[in-house]
């Protein structure tokens, strides 16, 4: 799987990070492969992407290694909550679909909503 995608790629890509910040209010939802690469990012202005890519990317490994030593299967969902708000991540195959936000009450939401739409941007990304 390549991260190079075409511009059709990239606009159903942003098309859907989107529609995914506006079903669960996120200030940050991104696309970036596992290594931290940013395949796609839609954010507030102050979010920094490449920041946000690569923690997105340690805090996928961090998890992927914490699942592999308790023997719980495979990865698919990391979360952190703060007082003031979450960070979530979703495992798409090689790639982490990332979200933030500051509203605590859509984190159910937000958790139902990524694993939704991780098919479509799994089959939107090969």
């Amino acid at each position: 799987m390549s991260t190079e995608l075409s511009p059709d790629q990239k606009k159903n890509l942003l098309k859907i990070l989107r529609d995914i910040s506006k079903e669960c209010d996120l200030e940050a939802v991104a696309v970036v492969s596992e290594e931290g690469q940013q395949i796609a990012f839609f954010a507030s202005k102050e979010t920094d992407s490449i920041v946000m890519s690569a923690l997105a990317s340690a805090l996928n490994a961090t998890g992927e290694q914490a699942i592999k030593q308790v023997k719980f299967g495979k990865l698919d969902q990391v979360i952190i909550k703060g007082s003031e708000g979450f960070l979530l991540l979703q495992s798409v195959d090689r790639f982490i679909l990332f979200a933030a936000s500051k509203e605590i009450y859509s984190l159910a939401l937000a958790m139902n909503v990524l694993g939704r739409y991780s098919k479509t941007i799994y089959q939107t990304l090969v």
